[in-house]
C-alpha cells in the first residue's frame, strides 16, 4: 500500500475555500537526479519524500546595477498536470474517491483537450509572468526574477520561458541562477476536470538552494514580491531589503502548511496576501471559530504587518483589512470583486491552478505603477489594484494551465490595465491615472437609461468633478428580493445589505416612491405595482374623495462598502401634486405628478434638463455625490 507523507508543500488550491473532495497520488519520476532523493522504500511501502533544505544565513545584499519596477524572489517549477474527467460511477459531479493501491486511468475531458500537460510554473515564476503581462513587450525591465533552477533540460526551459515573457533574471557567472547540486523543482498537479479544483505535490529541488545571500534587488525597484516555496530565511531577507530600500514588500504565504512564520518576516511585510485556507492556517484556526475579517485583523495587529492583509476569496473576490495611511491605528475593511463588465463572468471555471499567482502578480503590477507616480500608496490605491487583480485572476480560471491562462497585454481588458509609464508626466496620463485608480461602485439596476442618467449626474468629466473617487458600473440581480414594508428607508437598507453580500464590493441601491399626503404617504414604495394595476386614471381616482391632492416624489440611495455591515442613506424629495395625466404617457407616473417648482408642467412635459434641475432623483444623487466625495470608502 502506498502512503503520502505530510509536508508543508502539499497545499490546497488558491482563492477561496476550495476543499478537494477527492484524494489522488501522482509520482512523476524525473529523468535526472538521484532516485534516492525522490523515493524511499521501507517494508515494501513507498513514500513520497519531499526534501526541505533551510538556511539560517542572513545576508543583506546590495542592489544590483540592473533596473526594474518589480522584483519577484521565488520559485520556478516544471509543472506536470493531470486532469481527472469524472468519477468511476460515471457521475460528472462526483469526484473520484481514490483508494490506496488503486491505479486510475483518466480520459480526456473533451475531444479537443489532453488529459495531461507539462508546463512552466512555480509560484514565483507564475507571479513574475503575470506581472509582466501588464507591460509592453518591447521593454523587459519592468519585472525581474530571483530564482534557482537545476542544470538540466527543465531548468533551461524555465529560463527560456522567463525571457519570452519579458522577465529578466541574473545569468552572469557571479550571479548564476543555476544550481549544480539540485535538479529543477517540479510540481505534480491533479485537477478535477468538472470543478477546476486542484491538489498539488511539490518537489522543491533547486528552489531550496536559493539562499539569503542570493537576494539582490535591482535599482529603482518599487515592489518586492515573494512566497514560501523558497526557504523562509530567503523570504525574510527579500522583505528586509525591500523595507530598507523603501520598496513595497508583498508576501504571498503559500504554501504555509506546518510552517511557522517568524515575526521577523511578518514585521517586514507591507501587504500579506493569503487565501481563506492559508488565513486559517496562519491563525491556527482550522475549526472555523473566527470569521475571515476577525482573523485578518488579528494578523494585521498582532503580527504587526505594516499596511494591509488582503484575503483572496475565490468567486467572492477579496477582502482588504488595511491601516489608514495617515493613522496606522485606524483599521478599515473593504470588500472588492472583479469588475462586473468583464465578459468572462458568464464563462465556466475550468482550472484554478495559478489563479492566486495571477492575483499577486496583477496586484504588484498595479501598485508599482502607482509608486512610479506617488511616494506612497493610499487605501484607495490598494482597493483599485485589488479590484483589477480580481479581474485578472477571474480571466485566468476560464482556461487550462497557470502561466498559459494569463492574458497578454493586448488581451487584457482596458478596465484592468495599468497606466502607461511613458505618459506619466502629461496631463492626459494624469487624467488616465486618476481614472485608473478609481474604485468601482456597482449600481444594482438593469435599466441602462437609469444608469446613464446617474452617470451623467455623478460622473461628469469637467474639472470640478475630476476628484470623484469612483467609477460607476452596473449589474442586474434577477433574484434581488422585493422587501415588504411601509418605510422606504428600511426597504432600501435591506436591499442594499442583500446586494452587498452578493456583490462583495462597493454597492449602490436606488429606490423611488410616490407618496400621496392624503393617504398617509401611500402608494409610497409600491407605486410601481399600483401603476401597473390601476393606471394613471386609477391613481387619480384614489384621491377622488379628498380635497388634498398634494404628494411628493422621493428617492432613497443606499450605499455600502463593507459587505452590508454598514449602510449609508441619502434622500432626495420633490413636492408637488397629483393631476390628470399630461405629457408623454410612456414615462411611468411622470404624467400625473406636477412639481411645485415646475412652472405648471408635469414631469412628463419637461425636458430632461428641466426635470434634472428639480427632480427627486437628481437631488438624492447630488447628496450621494457629496457624501462620496467627502468620505468615500472611509464610510
Amino acid at each position: 500500500m502506498n502512503k503520502v507523507i505530510s509536508h508543508p508543500f502539499l497545499q490546497p488550491s488558491f482563492c477561496g475555500n476550495k476543499k478537494v473532495h477527492f484524494l489522488f497520488f501522482v509520482v512523476v519520476l524525473m529523468q535526472f537526479g538521484s532516485l534516492s532523493s525522490v523515493f524511499g522504500l521501507t517494508g515494501g511501502k513507498r513514500a513520497v519524500i519531499i526534501r526541505s533544505i533551510a538556511s539560517s544565513q542572513l545576508f543583506m545584499s546590495a542592489s544590483s546595477s540592473l533596473a526594474c519596477d518589480i522584483c519577484v524572489v521565488g520559485s520556478a517549477n516544471q509543472d506536470v498536470t493531470v486532469y481527472l474527467a469524472s468519477s468511476s460511477s460515471g457521475d460528472p459531479n462526483k469526484p473520484h474517491p481514490l483508494k490506496w493501491g488503486e491505479t486510475i486511468i483518466t480520459s480526456t475531458t473533451s475531444s479537443s483537450q489532453r488529459s495531461s500537460e507539462i508546463t512552466c510554473g512555480g509560484k514565483g515564476a507564475n507571479q513574475a509572468v503575470a506581472a509582466a503581462s501588464f507591460f509592453p513587450t518591447k521593454n523587459n525591465k519592468n519585472v525581474h526574477m530571483v530564482c534557482r533552477v537545476g542544470e538540466d533540460s527543465f531548468g533551461k526551459t524555465l529560463l527560456r520561458n522567463l525571457s519570452e515573457a519579458n522577465v529578466s533574471y541574473y545569468d552572469s557567472p557571479e550571479d548564476t541562477v543555476i544550481s549544480k547540486n539540485s535538479s529543477t523543482g517540479m510540481a505534480s498537479i491533479l485537477v478535477d476536470g468538472n470543478t477546476g479544483d486542484n491538489m498539488i505535490v511539490v518537489v522543491p529541488g533547486a528552489n531550496h538552494d536559493l539562499h539569503p545571500q542570493d537576494v539582490k534587488i535591482p535599482d529603482g525597484c518599487k515592489v518586492v514580491l515573494t512566497q514560501l516555496e523558497i526557504p523562509v530565511p530567503t523570504a525574510i531577507t527579500a522583505c528586509q531589503i525591500a523595507v530598507k530600500n523603501g520598496c513595497l514588500s508583498i508576501l504571498n504565504p503559500a504554501p504555509c502548511n506546518d510552517i511557522t512564520i517568524p515575526n521577523e518576516l511578518y514585521q517586514n511585510v507591507d501587504i500579506l496576501v493569503p487565501n481563506e485556507v492559508e488565513l486559517r492556517s496562519l491563525c491556527r484556526n482550522t475549526d472555523n471559530v473566527d470569521d475571515e475579517e476577525t482573523m485578518a485583523r488579528k494578523l494585521l495587529t498582532e503580527k504587526r504587518i505594516r499596511r494591509a492583509v488582503i484575503v483572496t476569496l475565490g468567486a467572492r473576490g477579496a477582502m482588504i483589512v488595511a491601516r489608514e495611511e495617515h493613522n496606522a491605528d485606524t483599521i478599515s475593511t473593504f470588500h472588492v470583486q472583479a469588475p462586473p463588465e468583464l465578459p468572462c463572468h458568464n464563462q465556466p471555471v475550468v482550472d484554478t491552478v495559478g489563479a492566486g499567482d495571477a492575483f499577486c502578480g496583477a496586484l504588484a503590477a498595479h501598485l508599482s505603477s502607482v509608486l512610479l507616480q506617488e511616494q506612497k500608496i493610499t487605501s484607495q490605491d490598494i482597493i483599485a489594484a485589488s479590484t483589477k487583480a480580481c479581474g485578472f485572476a477571474s480571466i485566468s480560471v476560464r482556461t487550462r494551465g497557470a502561466q498559459s491562462s494569463y492574458p497578454k497585454l493586448n488581451e487584457i481588458p482596458h478596465c484592468l490595465r495599468v497606466v502607461p509609464q511613458g505618459n506619466v508626466s502629461s496631463n492626459k496620463s494624469s487624467h488616465n491615472s486618476s481614472q485608473t485608480n478609481k474604485i468601482p461602485l456597482t449600481f444594482v439596476t438593469g435599466n441602462l437609461n437609469k444608469l446613464k442618467e446617474v452617470q451623467n449626474i455623478m460622473m461628469s468629466d469637467n474639472d470640478e468633478n475630476n476628484n470623484f473617487p469612483f467609477t460607476l458600473t452596473n449589474v442586474k440581480l434577477k433574484d434581488l428580493p422585493e422587501i415588504q414594508g411601509r418605510d422606504p428607508i428600511e426597504i432600501a437598507q435591506e436591499k442594499c445589505k442583500w446586494a452587498a453580500k452578493r456583490i462583495m464590493g462597493p454597492v449602490l441601491i436606488e429606490d423611488t416612491s410616490l407618496c400621496f399626503v392624503a393617504l398617509n404617504s401611500l402608494p409610497g414604495p409600491y407605486i410601481k405595482w399600483f401603476l401597473e394595476s390601476c393606471g394613471h386614471d386609477g391613481l387619480n381616482t384614489m384621491l377622488a374623495g379628498f380635497d388634498d391632492k398634494s404628494a411628493y416624489a422621493q428617492t432613497i440611495c443606499a450605499v455600502s462598502f463593507d459587505g452590508g455591515k454598514n449602510v449609508h442613506i441619502v434622500e432626495g424629495r420633490t413636492y408637488g401634486k397629483i393631476v390628470s395625466a399630461r405629457g408623454d404617457t410612456k414615462f411611468g407616473w411622470d404624467p400625473i405628478f406636477q412639481p411645485d417648482e415646475g412652472g405648471g408642467k408635469t414631469y412628463a412635459e419637461m425636458t430632461m434638463q428641466e426635470k434634472n434641475a428639480i427632480s427627486h432623483r437628481a437631488r438624492a444623487l447630488a447628496n450621494l455625490k457629496e457624501l462620496l466625495q467627502n468620505s468615500g470608502p472611509k464610510l
